[in-house]
């Protein structure tokens, strides 16, 4: 064969070979970003948790204020998260427990002082979060498994067990 038969070869090399290598460019890049939400969502309910233990929880205010921090956007900062794209806090459930892990009050509701006593468990959890694939002709979202932090209560905002009456220590 003459060179002047082969000249149409090298470019259809080249493309079988260049999508290849981009749909392999392309899958490396979305397990990049996969595995970097998995870890901050992670690092999101562990975060939330840790924050709910010593904050608060008598006011929505304040429990918005642990929310907003757990997606690391500032307490003042409403919206969807600086670093996790389409989470916002109406996704995460803070559910406070007592002793025997029942329910002292449902996802994000307000505390009352009787209910304050009997907490010693505080629960963050983020349920069925869809991460989007950005890669060029797949259209398709992959729902995250349930992630979940729970912690023991601490100060929960308070100087004294004995007394939830008293002033915060600080707001969170």
């Amino acid at each position: 064969m003459g060179r002047k038969h082969m000249q149409g070869v090298y470019v259809v090399e080249f493309a079988l070979v260049g999508l290849l290598l981009f749909v392999l460019l392309f899958g490396v890049l979305e397990m990049g970003r996969l595995y970097f939400t998995v870890n901050a969502m992670s690092e999101v309910v562990r975060r939330g948790a840790r924050l709910a233990a010593v904050c608060d929880p008598t006011t929505e205010l304040e429990q918005q204020k642990v929310l907003r921090r757990a997606i690391f956007n500032a307490a003042t900062s409403a919206g969807a998260s600086s670093l996790i794209p389409d989470l916002q806090t109406s996704r995460l459930d803070l559910i406070y427990l007592d002793k025997d892990g029942g329910e002292v009050a449902g996802p994000n509701s307000v505390i009352t002082t009787e209910q304050f006593r009997s907490i010693r468990f505080v629960r963050l959890r983020v349920d069925g979060f869809p991460f989007n694939l950005l890669i060029p002709g797949f259209d398709g979202a992959i729902t995250l498994p349930t992630f979940q932090a729970t912690l023991p209560r601490e100060s929960l905002g308070r100087h004294a067990e004995s007394d939830p009456d008293i002033d915060p220590i600080t707001p969170c």
